[in-house]
């Protein structure tokens, strides 16, 4: 089996399902601040379906003209702007292609296939394998270790354990440590969600 078909049958689809235990907490106090939280994330909702309709209407059209403009003078723009108001702008972005289409696609396109179109691949190791010094000594080997960083993109970087975050919730002494570390600006979390229950 070639390179490229242990490649296509490594990438897995991947799904995962949670059961939610979150607590329910009464703080009456908060009651006002909740109440315009939700009335914002409704004027929010109602203000992205307004845009997300009218989207629907001026994409289409915009689509057709920008394309017109960039075949009337022969140049390429990715953008145009419509009654001085709005800018619309498209990218060279696109939803992933599954490769089992490559053959139907090649149908429909023909010999411009390759001008038009490249398999892009993305090898990742598995969070457990990077763990795992005696494996990652054995990948560095086999590839040499003159050559690892040409042939892998590596970023390192510190991160709080389960047990740490967890801890700071639950143990004051960790609490304590976890407000230092965060005064000084080396340990700061995401800025925590709010959404409707």
């Amino acid at each position: 089996m070639g390179v490229g078909n242990i490649l296509k049958k490594a990438a897995k689809k991947k799904t995962s399902k949670k059961k939610s235990t979150t607590p329910d907490v009464d703080l009456p106090h908060l009651k006002d601040a909740i109440s315009k939280w939700k009335e914002g994330s409704k004027m929010e909702k109602d203000g992205k379906a307004m845009r997300s309709q009218a989207e629907g209407v001026i994409l289409p059209e915009a689509e057709e003209e920008r394309v017109k403009v960039s075949m009337g003078d022969g140049s390429y723009h990715s953008s145009i702007k419509i009654n001085g108001e709005v800018t619309v702008s498209t990218q060279n972005r696109y939803t992933k292609i599954d490769t089992e289409n490559e053959d139907e696609i090649r149908e429909i396109v023909g010999d411009k296939y390759d001008q038009w179109f490249k398999e892009q691949t993305k090898v990742s190791l598995k969070p457990a394998l990077l763990n795992d010094e005696e494996a990652m000594g054995k990948i560095i080997k086999a590839v040499g270790e003159e050559n690892f960083g040409n042939l892998f993109d590596v970023e390192q970087t510190i991160v709080p354990t389960e047990v740490f975050h967890k801890a700071r919730s639950t143990d004051a002494d960790v609490k304590k440590v976890f407000e230092q570390l965060h005064d000084e600006g080396l340990v700061k979390p995401f800025k925590a969600a709010v959404k409707k229950a």
